[in-house]
């Protein structure tokens, strides 16, 4: 039988509930802190998704106006100038085409930011790889007299192959597209040792403009444009690079850019040597 007067009984129970008194306030804490954390996580994606949804409103607008202005105009009588109405469906259908690649686009980044991707991972002969490349890009290539050269010291990648392809062409689309008549872009493919790591490097190097180094940390964003001018001008949707990010990310990769000493733009694609391993 306990004494309940018993001094060093009553120390004890007294010293058992600060104890537990203690507890209970550190597991508040804790808790308090994860559920403020998580908030603030919550609030940061809320904000980005309504972002997101303004830049898409943005840029859904901005070619359905044009397509409607030249439509009503030609609509209150501008057809009957030949020359004036294939101008304005020339327009409408280059604002059509843009809607279309701004659609696609949308889909396949919500697709590659859905948790849990499925990835089809293969043995990707490089060789074939760049061979699609070059047949791939030909005619733009030829149209503005510029060569793609192609260098590779790995055999195989193991990845998906149709995600590969797609960061892959959307880096030489870039370059294609942002470059002058006559530049050059190169692929290369190597293996690297980085931060203890071993990856599998796929560079795209191009001798056009480059980027402003202020602009090269956020080119990876959705919808950020270094020259926005420059970037509706050529056809840009805005979310190429963001696209090629993702794809990194679901492999476990990582997507660098930086200006070449001299000049032009540097997209390096990090791939693990031992995806999943």
């Amino acid at each position: 039988m306990f004494n309940l007067l018993d001094s060093d009984f009553v120390t004890a129970v007294i010293w058992g509930l600060i104890f537990c008194v203690a507890i209970l306030f550190g597991l508040s804490v804790f808790f308090r802190n994860r559920f403020h954390k998580k908030s603030k996580e919550l609030q940061e994606l809320i904000n980005k998704r309504t972002d997101f949804v303004a830049n898409v409103s943005h840029e859904l607008k901005t070619p359905l106006t044009s397509i409607r202005g030249y439509t009503e105009t030609l609509r209150a009588g501008a057809y009957r100038d030949l020359e004036k109405a294939a101008s304005f469906l020339e327009k409408i259908e280059d604002n059509v085409q843009r809607l279309d690649a701004l659609i696609h686009d949308i889909l396949d980044l919500s697709q590659l930011e859905a948790t849990d991707a499925f990835l089809h991972f293969e043995d990707i002969e490089m060789d074939r790889l760049f061979h699609h490349f070059k047949e791939q890009f030909r005619f733009r290539l030829e149209a503005k007299n510029q060569t793609l050269s192609m260098d590779s010291s790995v055999k195989l990648l193991r990845a998906d192959k149709n995600l590969v392809e797609q960061a892959v062409s959307n880096l030489i689309g870039n370059a294609n597209r942002y470059c002058p008549e006559g530049s050059q872009i190169q692929i290369k493919c190597a293996p690297i040792h980085l931060e203890q790591k071993d990856w599998i490097r796929i560079d795209v190097i191009d001798n056009g403009p480059g980027i402003v180094e202020t602009d090269l940390t956020r080119i990876f964003e959705r919808f950020y444009r270094a020259d926005k001018s420059r970037n509706r001008a050529f056809g840009g949707t805005g979310l190429g690079l963001a696209i090629v990010k993702h794809i990194m990310l679901s492999h476990k990769g990582k997507a660098l850019a930086s200006n070449n000493a001299d000049r032009g733009m540097h997209f390096s694609l990090l791939f693990p040597a031992s995806p999943g391993r």
